[in-house]
């Protein structure tokens, strides 16, 4: 029996649907995870709305280099803000 090829777009489209939900909640997971390592874990528990309403897998793993860069829980802050606002 053959798959036709709208079963075979769906299946490919599903499949590229979950990797991404996946991967995005892979890329919010690691900007959580440095700045708690960093920070103070109840001030990050704020920017979870605003980290968790991002999209864009490549801004969420911008954000984690910034993470990564950021010397203040407060630079990250504006960075993330300034971002959000664009």
């Amino acid at each position: 029996m053959q798959e036709s090829s709208v079963y075979k777009h769906l299946v490919e489209t599903a499949g590229e649907e979950y990797y991404q939900r996946g991967a995005r909640q892979t890329a919010i997971q690691s900007v959580f995870s440095v700045l708690e390592f960093k920070f103070d874990g109840r001030a990050v528990q704020a920017l979870r709305p605003a980290l968790e309403s991002i999209q864009d897998l490549q801004r969420l793993q911008e954000l984690h280099n910034e993470a990564l860069r950021a010397e203040t829980f407060e630079a990250f802050s504006r960075t993330l803000n300034m971002n959000s606002n664009e």
